[in-house]
């Protein structure tokens, strides 16, 4: 009874964010692709893309075939790619109507992968069918509304990316909001409220709900407490006041704001064994300070959570083992590694958080210049979350694209 209870006031909380009525359910979604005036991006359903499935994994497919997981991934695909092939455009158009901005992009890659090192990604837009890779152990991907909400979250969190692509002033002022900044206080939760009221209307009520209440989703958005308490039941998303208007009436010094700053984490630089090593400051490129310790171990002290090594996932107290498949010597040589690795599509590391190995992927094209040299992201991507769902089912052989 009190699940029920809880389920019906979350649905309730969702019609008034959507600015509709709660007893709409999922019959009421939209069975075909519809046409609509807005302007959306060419999305091409990109399930071929060999190297750039290899070069996540390089150690894995040392061994393994890529080009056999990538088969897999076309015969396993067809649910996905008969989802994109009915919603994708009226995903596209309603993205535009609830946030309020306009797609700068004209074209994109949909990449369907076998495996990733996260969940998804906004900048490449992936969908791994098969989950996530963490040595011997695959940890499955979601399947059915679980999947289907999970791409329409990540489209979320690529169109609050167009905000910093924009010429138009209105658009930079909201892109250099606090609550635009990346993390799980955020970023990730404007994206949530977003693909929320998107998915309602994609998917319906019921499967919206199953998503959302998943233990997918439960452990995916770490700042979900914050997220209900002052977003879901407090931000009403319509085509008339979408998400823009929303943050623009925002106050910089709000309540908020303020509750909603990303904590502050740093590891113990007194700790037996480890010394402070000269190397990349904080402020440059990475935005990252790492200390060496016994054995070479390099352990990332502080972050600067605006710059790139956050972005991509990393957070402190994480230890670097490898850059690519090798470990590096000292200190310079892993930061040179990571940038030549960045000039080259991205780098992979392998770290080590909590006694667990993981895979974190760098790349910089989430990142722009601004005037004064400082790297400004316009993505988060948390590599860090592990947890397991039911295994993926099996399709027909799909090349699909729009």
């Amino acid at each position: 009874m009190m699940r029920w209870l809880v389920g019906t006031f979350i649905l309730l909380l969702w019609a008034a964010a959507s600015g509709q009525e709660a007893t709409e359910d999922s019959a009421s979604a939209p069975q075909r692709q519809v046409r609509y005036d807005l302007p959306v991006p060419e999305v091409r359903f990109n399930n071929r893309a060999t190297m750039f499935q290899a070069e996540l994994y390089p150690d894995f497919y040392k061994t393994h075939s890529v080009a056999q997981d990538l088969r897999w991934v076309r015969d396993n695909d067809s649910a996905l790619a008969t989802f994109w092939d009915a919603k994708g455009d009226s995903t596209l158009w309603l993205l535009t109507q609830y946030s309020g901005l306009d797609w700068v992009e004209d074209r994109f890659d949909l990449y369907v992968l076998r495996y990733y090192p996260s969940f998804g990604g906004s900048d490449p837009l992936v969908i791994p069918v098969g989950g996530m890779r963490r040595g011997d152990l695959a940890i499955a991907a979601p399947q059915g509304a679980i999947q289907q909400f999970n791409l329409i979250y990540q489209l979320a969190h690529r169109m609050l990316s167009q905000a910093e692509r924009a010429d138009d002033p209105v658009y930079r002022s909201m892109a250099g909001h606090p609550l635009m900044q990346p993390g799980p206080y955020r970023r990730d939760n404007l994206a949530m409220l977003l693909a929320l009221v998107t998915s309602r209307k994609i998917i319906g009520n019921d499967s919206t709900l199953e998503a959302y209440q998943s233990d997918f989703w439960k452990q995916l958005t770490l700042g979900r407490e914050v997220f209900e308490k002052f977003l879901l039941n407090q931000w009403v998303l319509t085509s008339d006041r979408p998400l823009v208007q929303w943050i623009l009436d925002e106050s910089p010094l709000s309540a908020l704001v303020n509750a909603t700053r990303p904590p502050l984490k740093t590891s113990d630089s007194t700790a037996i064994g480890l010394t402070s090593v000269v190397g990349l400051p904080v402020k440059g490129v990475l935005g990252m300070a790492v200390m060496l310790g016994e054995n070479n171990r390099m352990t990332i002290e502080k972050l600067d959570t605006t710059r790139l090594a956050y972005a991509c996932g990393l957070r402190p107290g994480d230890i670097i083992r490898s850059v690519d498949g090798r470990r590096p010597r000292s200190q310079r040589q892993m930061i040179e590694d990571i940038l030549s690795g960045l000039d080259h599509g991205g780098a992979t590391l392998t770290i080590v958080r909590n006694e667990a190995e993981l895979t974190v992927v760098m790349r910089s094209s989430g990142f722009s210049r601004d005037r004064d040299s400082e790297y400004r992201p316009y993505r988060n991507v948390e590599d860090s979350l592990i947890f397991e769902s039911a295994p993926p089912g099996t399709g027909s052989d799909s090349t699909k694209h729009k």
